[in-house]
C-alpha cells in the first residue's frame, strides 16, 4: 500500500471520527476514542524526522503561531480535543507538569478541533499552557511527525535542541510520563544519546 493510500485512509478515518464527535457532542456525550495497544513497543510511532519540523497554526486567541517559537527548552507536544474523553483526562497532569517545570520545559497542546471549543474548554478547565488549534491542518501537523498517527491524545517528546526523541498514542498515566520526562532529562543533561533515548522511550 502505497504512502499517499495510506494517508488518504488516515484522513478518511478522522473524518468519520470528526462526524461520530460532533453527533454525540451535541447529544451531550463523549465517547472514548478507540484505545491504543499499551503492549510494550506497541505504543511507539517511528520519526519520520529527526528534528522538529517547522509550521505555524493559530492559538486559542486567533493568532498564528510558529512552533519553533519555543524552540530551545525540552517540549512536549501533546495533540487532542475537546471530544476526546481520555484526552480531558490527561490534560491536568500536563497542567501539573507545566506548573512544575515552569520555563525549563514547556508543554503546547495542539487542538484537532474548531476554536470556538476549544477557547470555551480553556478557559473553563484553566488550562494555561500553549493551545494551538487547526483542523485539517493541525492532522498534518502531526503527521509530519510520524506515519502511524490515528487516534488522540497523541504526543511528542522533543529535546532542548530540537531532537525528537519519541512519539507516544494514547493517554499517559502519571508514571509512564515521569519515565519518559526521566529520559528526556537524561538526555538534556548529556548522561544519555538521543538515538539510546528513542529505543527507552519506544520501549517504556
Amino acid at each position: 500500500m502505497t504512502p499517499t493510500i495510506l494517508r488518504r485512509i488516515r484522513r478518511l478515518a478522522f473524518i468519520l471520527i470528526f462526524g461520530l464527535a460532533g453527533f454525540y457532542f451535541a447529544a451531550y456525550l463523549r465517547e472514548p476514542i478507540p484505545e491504543v495497544d499499551p503492549a510494550p513497543g506497541g505504543n511507539q510511532a517511528q520519526a519520520l524526522v529527526q528534528e522538529l519540523p517547522d509550521f505555524q497554526l493559530s492559538d486559542s486567541f486567533g493568532q498564528m503561531r510558529s512552533i519553533r517559537e519555543w524552540s530551545g527548552r525540552p517540549l512536549l507536544i501533546n495533540f487532542w480535543a475537546t471530544w476526546c474523553a481520555p484526552c480531558l483526562r490527561e490534560m491536568p497532569l500536563l497542567q501539573a507538569l507545566q506548573d512544575e517545570r515552569g520555563e525549563r520545559f514547556q508543554v503546547i497542546g495542539i487542538a484537532v478541533d474548531r476554536l470556538p471549543a476549544v477557547q470555551s474548554f480553556v478557559v473553563e478547565a484553566g488550562v494555561s499552557y500553549p493551545i494551538l488549534v487547526g483542523q485539517q491542518d493541525a492532522m498534518d501537523a502531526a503527521e509530519l511527525f510520524g506515519p502511524e498517527f490515528l487516534a488522540l491524545p497523541f504526543s511528542i517528546f522533543i529535546a532542548a535542541d530540537g531532537r525528537v526523541l519519541g512519539l507516544r498514542a494514547g493517554e499517559l498515566d502519571p508514571a509512564e510520563l515521569r519515565e519518559l520526562l526521566d529520559t528526556v532529562d537524561a538526555v538534556g543533561e548529556g548522561r544519555l544519546e538521543v538515538a539510546e533515548a528513542r529505543v527507552l522511550i519506544g520501549e517504556s
